[in-house]
């Protein structure tokens, strides 16, 4: 452990154009935040686990209760995964990347500019294609809510403080319905947290569930600067700056 705060690129998938992406977070991040891979193991081994300047972090979805919310695998839940990591990892604040989410811009700026912010328990994605939590259908599993107000935020990036986070996983012992897209976001904005979106930062964003050719072509064809896609399956695609 080097660095106060840590990015986990979280991916079940392996290849030489995930390769590519992991070497170019491990360069960009280098001397400013820690870098992990939280890798799935359910299926395969890393390959990747040699790489320099690399650590990799393994878990098994099979295993780890509560990966699949409501044992629904429609809904993986990389929020699980991180409580996993961070038992053994402490650090003060973790931005978690899942492996097809991707900037069209200088990654390493970002790094730099979400590094600097101390005083924060949770950065997330702003930007709501659907126009809001009542239009999600993981929200009809909720239950027993005790917040004023739900939201709702995609997690396919997040910047969350371990203080933060170890109230989340208090607040699952007790209650596990949320979906982390509603319980982060809600959990922050209904008690006494800290939060900015990554657009009060500068960055946008165009993301959904998809469908991926949809992005991908949006992607390809009218990439915006400083602004993230999701979801970009075929990183062979992607130009990394």
């Amino acid at each position: 452990m080097n660095s106060k705060n840590c990015i986990v690129l979280v991916t079940h998938k392996q290849g030489e154009d995930l390769l590519r992406y992991i070497s170019h977070v491990a360069e960009v991040s280098e001397g400013t935040m820690d870098f992990y891979v939280l890798f799935d193991n359910s299926n395969s081994k890393p390959h990747f686990s040699a790489m320099a300047n690399v650590n990799v972090f393994e878990y098994n979805s099979k295993k780890l209760d509560g990966f699949f919310f409501a044992n629904n695998r429609l809904l993986p839940n990389a929020l699980v995964a991180l409580l996993d990591f961070a038992q053994s990892n402490h650090y003060d604040h973790y931005l978690l990347m899942e492996f097809d989410i991707v900037l069209n811009g200088r990654l390493g700026d970002f790094v730099n500019k979400v590094n600097s912010i101390d005083d924060i328990d949770y950065i997330h994605i702003g930007y709501d294609p659907e126009g809001g939590p009542e239009n999600h259908w993981p929200i009809k599993y909720i239950k027993d809510n005790p917040f004023r107000k739900t939201y709702f935020a995609w997690c396919h990036i997040f910047y969350i403080s371990h203080n933060f986070l170890v109230d989340i996983e208090q607040f699952m012992t007790k209650n596990n319905s949320f979906h982390y897209e509603f319980l982060l976001p809600t959990m922050a904005y209904n008690g006494n947290y800290i939060v900015k979106q990554f657009e009060n930062i500068g960055y946008q964003f165009n993301v959904s569930w998809g469908p991926v050719d949809k992005y991908e072509t949006i992607y390809k064809e009218c990439a915006r600067d400083n602004t993230f896609y999701h979801p970009i399956k075929d990183l062979s695609i992607v130009t990394f700056k």
